[in-house]
């Protein structure tokens, strides 16, 4: 309480013909504030500089009147009033701005709300004086409404929790004016924050419709930040293709598609997803990465338009939603003409392999019929070392790589192309796998089974023996190019062939 009397003896303290120390503080804070705040900030300064101006004339006004008289007290009571809420404002405005500089150095706004809270408090103390000085004792109304307290407190139980709940957004800080946010799972509730005030969060959406949101909800919702961390976002685009086409060559051509969007950042890089086999074809999802978040729609909508046009390009029609049932008239000479033309490419590509050359034209055309046909996608893996394996692979169309697990890891030793194979030791003798084969990219492989070669060599037992001195040729050639491990000690020459000969027998019973 003596610091409230102090005060005011002081604000009226005699130093001018009209007024005390205020009046100098007050034109102290007002020239202050002249050079602090910023010129385009400048009509902060009417307020105070009004109620400054108020005091003195109610000063000066008062002056005239006979000492003693009520008005004359009221008078110079109202130009005291009008003086502290001039210094109030001035310095709340001094605080303010001095810390607004320095926020906006890092990027940051003061809070509205803290913004409220200061200059409120600054108001109370106002009161706090002047009814003070009336002879009111503050302490004992606050007590004595207590009862009145509790009833106001109450009925404004949603408002408050607005209130409390708006402070803790601004001293948590878990979205900020300008961000973009979504308080729920609904997307149509995702927008750009304008303001937090006491009660609510004004939220301007996409479609520049202007939402208010009480702080209470959001204080209880999960909320989505697209703007933090970091500006940088990830989004989703889905497409469909034929079934036809292979999914290494979509990937690639939606893969160089989208990079090339604008507003799509080629750092992280758009990676794609297959998802689904559907009835109308394959579902693939494209994700990409933007940092202009209003834009979302506008450059998904880029996106899904550059999508399109690879796949026209690619010759690749998006399936359409309907069942189409195509009825294609063939008759038995076409589906004969057909199979024949099959069976020729796959004999063709057989007997270009030294193994099968020696074959009759009878056996090894009987040897295509019964030869697979099959397609990797790339970096699968076709054989692996060490496995038990009775099939032979032919490169049809790709690259395969060849690996061998060294003691420092696998060790790349051979790229295998066109017209080349592996795998020939396991289907004719049965033995396990000495190299781990995978694709290095889209690869056909034909498929020699040892049930394939079984009925050709129980026609034809002689065939046994040019088929062991190919494989012992084929193992020399390999020794030497070290594409595979070879023993300290091994037999050469006519033994090594017999002794493949014997084993071809014992695996294939002839």
């Amino acid at each position: 309480m003596g610091d409230a009397a102090h005060l005011w003896s002081f604000m009226e303290g005699s130093v001018t013909p009209f007024g005390g120390f205020g009046i100098a503080c007050a034109i102290l804070l007002l020239v202050v504030l002249r050079f602090v705040v910023p010129r385009s900030n400048k009509r902060v300064l009417r307020a105070p500089l009004v109620l400054f101006l108020a005091s003195v004339v109610l000063i000066v006004l008062s002056g005239f009147l006979e000492e003693g008289m009520q008005l004359r007290r009221f008078m110079r009571l109202t130009s005291v009033t009008t003086l502290l809420l001039s210094c109030a404002r001035s310095l709340y405005l001094l605080l303010l701005h001095g810390v607004l500089a320095r926020r906006r150095k890092h990027g940051k706004l003061f809070p509205g709300i803290f913004r409220d809270i200061i200059q409120v408090a600054a108001y109370a103390v106002v009161a706090f004086i002047v009814l003070h000085e009336l002879g009111v004792d503050a302490g004992s109304l606050l007590t004595g409404s207590a009862l009145l307290t509790a009833v106001i407190g109450l009925s404004l139980q949603d408002t408050l929790g607005n209130v409390f709940a708006g402070l803790a957004i601004q001293t948590q800080e878990p979205f900020e004016v300008g961000d973009w946010i979504q308080f729920d799972d609904d997307e149509d509730h995702t927008g750009e924050v304008l303001e937090i005030n006491w009660r609510a969060t004004r939220i301007l959406t996409i479609d520049r419709i202007e939402v208010t949101v009480p702080n209470n909800t959001l204080a209880r919702a999960a909320i989505r930040n697209y703007s933090k961390p970091t500006p940088l976002v990830r989004r989703n685009a889905t497409i469909l293709a034929p079934y036809d086409a292979p999914p290494a060559r979509v990937h690639r051509l939606l893969s160089e598609a989208v990079v090339k969007v604008d507003g799509v950042r080629a750092h992280p890089a758009p990676d794609i997803q297959t998802i689904a086999f559907t009835e109308r074809g394959v579902e693939y999802r494209v994700r990409y990465f933007i940092e202009k978040f209003d834009q979302r729609e506008l450059i998904a909508s880029r996106v899904r338009d550059r999508l399109w046009y690879a796949l026209r390009r690619a010759a690749l029609p998006i399936p359409p939603p309907q069942r189409r049932v195509t009825l294609i008239e063939r008759n038995a000479t076409m589906t004969e003409a057909e199979h024949v033309s099959q069976v020729a490419d796959v004999e063709r590509a057989l007997l270009r392999i030294p193994l099968f050359q020696p074959l009759p034209h009878e056996l090894a055309h009987e040897l295509a019929i019964h030869t697979e046909r099959r397609l990797y996608a790339p970096g699968e893996i076709v054989i692996q070392q060490g496995d038990y394996g009775e099939e032979l692979f032919i490169v049809e169309r790709g690259e395969v790589d060849v690996l061998v697990d060294a003691h420092d890891g696998m060790q790349h030793v051979a790229t295998l192309r066109k017209d080349q194979f592996f795998g020939e030791m396991s289907l004719m003798t049965g033995e396990m796998r000495a190299a781990t084969v995978r694709t290095d990219s889209e690869v056909c492989l034909l498929v020699v089974s040892k049930e394939a070669l079984q009925p050709i060599l129980e026609a034809e037992p002689a065939l046994a023996e040019g088929l062991s001195r190919m494989l012992a040729e084929r193992e020399s050639q390999l020794d030497a190019a070290s594409i595979r491990p070879v023993p300290e000690k091994k037999t050469r020459g006519d033994e090594r062939r017999n002794e493949l000969l014997g084993r071809i027998r014992e695996f294939f019973s002839i």
